[in-house]
């Protein structure tokens, strides 16, 4: 059984068997409330230092006390990923360290996606947050459906950003990806500098796999030899991935990725729906990188 996981932003004091408070955002008690948790029951929560928490609760948080009690089993950091970020500020909970969780490595692989109309933008960032990406960069092209203004542009970060954490927790994540403000295409010279990959997913023929575009990137080495005994490098998987909206991209923007050093990738025959696209590119890319099961790469960071 799965066991819920939360974020938070203050670090939790005690050591091992001295009793702990432990600051957890309200929604995180409302869920807490919603699940109807009781006694000896588990949850895991990741504070803003990087420790990732198993806790058993004691007494679980009721309507007219939010508190419970619990003791401390032990502690350890999750491993950092560039582009990750904690959740936000906290009211109190109190409850049993069992036992801290250690992240695995995650290539850093930043999804830049056309924003798209309806839910479809909601369904793309809750489901390659799913994935492990570790930031999103909503895009406003030239053929977005979707057009914003400086109100509805703040309100739609504010609501990928939940969205994103809420996946980010049901999924089991130890770390949150970034979800930054959208931006236009012309915009991106910066944050796309230093990536060893940007792989623009086009529907236009002469696209490339995947795999064949990431051949450059490093040999693959078994996921169970990445961070075993004795092996001191870090992966090093810097790769990002630019998925259009419905309408696609301008042949004006198609060429501006091109000069910016994209490698045009296919991803078949079929033409996929975006937010279909982003999902299967990134799902793709994380394969082939070792974080979906599949062999790794490896380098500095």
């Amino acid at each position: 059984m799965n066991v819920p996981h939360f974020f938070i932003e203050e670090g939790i004091e005690g050591f091992a068997g001295e009793t702990v408070n432990l600051p957890l955002p309200e929604e995180v008690v409302r869920h807490l409330l919603t699940l109807r948790l009781k006694a000896h029951e588990h949850i895991v929560c990741v504070d803003a230092p990087g420790h990732g928490w198993e806790l058993e609760l004691t007494k679980a948080p009721g309507k007219v006390s939010r508190k419970a009690t619990g003791r401390v089993v032990e502690r350890a950091p999750v491993r950092e990923a560039p582009g990750r970020a904690p959740a936000r500020a906290a009211t109190q909970l109190e409850g049993v360290l069992v036992a801290e969780r250690v992240q695995g490595w995650r290539p850093n692989v930043i999804l830049i996606q056309g924003i798209s109309a309806t839910d479809r933008m909601d369904k793309t960032i809750r489901q390659t947050t799913e994935l492990g990406i570790s930031r999103v960069i909503p895009l406003e092209s030239e053929r977005s459906t979707v057009s914003l203004n400086a109100v509805t542009r703040a309100a739609k970060h504010e609501r990928w950003q939940r969205i994103a954490r809420s996946a980010a927790e049901q999924s089991a994540q130890l770390l949150l990806p970034v979800i930054e403000r959208p931006r236009k295409l012309f915009e991106l010279e910066e944050a796309i500098a230093g990536y060893d990959e940007l792989l623009f997913f086009w529907e236009e023929p002469g696209g490339v796999s995947v795999s064949e575009a990431l051949r450059s990137v490093g040999a693959p080495k078994a996921a169970a030899e990445v961070g075993a005994e004795g092996d001191t490098e870090t992966p090093n998987c810097r790769i990002a991935v630019i998925v259009g909206p419905e309408g696609g991209f301008s042949a004006q923007e198609a060429t501006w990725v091109k000069q910016a050093g994209g490698k045009t990738i296919t991803l078949g025959e079929t033409i996929l729906r975006t937010e279909t696209a982003a999902v299967v590119a990134c799902a793709l890319v994380l394969y082939h990188l070792g974080a979906l099961g599949q062999a790794g790469c490896k380098g500095a960071l």
